[in-house]
């Protein structure tokens, strides 16, 4: 009788286990994965002219495409030479195409006025009052207007387009001179080749280019007929040649 109580024990142990793969067996364990060639996809494909091997070491790195390796001095001794150079020299020079000088064109009717035809057809300077101001036209109110325009060079368009140098509607050119916000027409008249000059003659407001726009020169270029001479040269006295001491 017990030994059927344990057959019938053990029949019931069996039938409860579970049915779940064992992890250890040699058919349930993952399949080992080839090695990846780190070659590049290119070199996989039959007919490809880019190579599979890796690089050493030893061996040096290609210059990536697109990078000049002209400060390499080894590698352009390497494939150049002295009658080489000279050869594209040649080749440059005779490539060489100087373009004409054209006329510039014409303003076109009804643009926008130029500040660089302005500032050739002055001669006064920077704060030499020309024109008549209001009494409202102050430096407060020039320096809250010129705040609106993102350079002297706009402001100066803007005050120009309003009646100026002659009005100013705006209040950005206070002291008269006919100059907005700051705005110099110097650099302009250097580029003409008409270095402005802006020595001003004894404090009175008036410069050496206004002075010479009348005919008055104010350098003194007068020369000695007879220099000094120096110590050894013979000195001339009333026609008479003396050794000077």
């Amino acid at each position: 009788m017990r030994y059927i109580l344990g057959l019938v024990a053990v029949a019931s142990v069996s039938a409860c286990a579970s049915n779940a793969p064992d992890s250890r067996s040699p058919a349930n364990v993952t399949p080992a994965v080839d090695p990846v060639s780190g070659a590049p996809l290119s070199a996989m494909i039959e007919g490809s002219s880019v190579t599979s091997q890796s690089i050493d070491g030893n061996q040096n790195a290609a210059v990536a495409p697109g990078i000049s390796d002209e400060q390499d001095f080894s590698a352009v001794a390497a494939r150049e030479s002295i009658e080489s150079d000279a050869q594209r020299i040649e080749s440059y020079q005779a490539a060489y195409q100087q373009a004409e000088v054209v006329a510039v064109p014409e303003r076109p009717e009804g643009s926008s006025v130029s500040v660089v035809e302005y500032a050739l057809s002055t001669t006064n300077t920077v704060g030499q009052s020309i024109y008549s101001r209001s009494a409202l036209s102050g430096d407060a109110r020039a320096e809250r207007n010129c705040a609106r325009y993102t350079s002297a060079d706009f402001a100066q368009i803007a005050f120009l387009e309003a009646g100026g140098p002659k009005r100013d509607r705006h209040g950005l050119d206070p002291d008269g001179d006919g100059f907005a916000c700051g705005w110099n027409p110097a650099p302009f008249r250097s580029a003409r080749g008409a270095v402005e000059d802006t020595a001003v003659v004894e404090d009175s407001g008036i410069s050496k280019a206004d002075l010479e726009a009348v005919g008055i020169t104010t350098d003194d270029t007068s020369d000695l007929a007879d220099p000094a001479p120096l110590p050894g040269e013979t000195l001339n006295i009333s026609g008479e040649t003396v050794a000077s001491e």
